[in-house]
C-alpha cells in the first residue's frame, strides 16, 4: 500500500494528464508530505524484516554451537526493535491512507 500510495501521489505530482495538471499549488506540498510518509512506511518496513532476520539468526546460531534441535525464540533487542517497527509502520500507513484519502476528497470536490 505504501508503494501504491507513492506512485500514485508522485504522479498527481508530476503528471502530464489535464486532472493532474489542474491541481492547486498548495495542494502539492501535501501530496510531497504523503510521499515522504509512504518512504518512512517503507523502511520501517525494511527495518521491520531486518530486526526479525537478525533475532532468527542470533537464534540459530545459538543453536548449532549448543547443538540443540529445538529452542525458545529469544526476545531480546532486536525482536523488541522488531515489534517497534512493525507496530510503527501500521500506523504510518494508517497515517498516510487517511490523510490520502481526505485529501482526494477535498481535491475532488473542490
Amino acid at each position: 500500500m505504501a508503494i501504491g500510495l507513492l506512485a500514485t501521489s508522485w504522479s498527481m505530482l508530476i503528471g502530464q494528464i489535464n486532472i493532474f495538471k489542474d491541481i492547486s499549488p498548495c495542494f502539492r506540498i501535501h501530496f510531497i508530505l504523503i510521499s515522504f510518509i509512504a518512504i518512512i512506511t517503507l523502511v520501517s518496513d525494511f527495518l521491520h524484516y531486518k530486526f526479525s532476520y537478525l533475532n532468527i539468526d542470533k537464534l540459530i546460531k545459538f543453536m548449532k554451537d549448543k547443538g540443540l534441535t529445538k529452542a525458545d525464540y529469544n526476545e531480546d533487542d532486536y525482536f523488541k526493535l522488531s515489534q517497534f517497527f512493525f507496530n510503527f509502520k501500521q500506523y504510518t500507513l494508517l497515517v498516510c491512507v487517511a490523510y490520502f484519502i481526505i485529501l482526494m476528497t477535498i481535491v475532488i470536490l473542490s
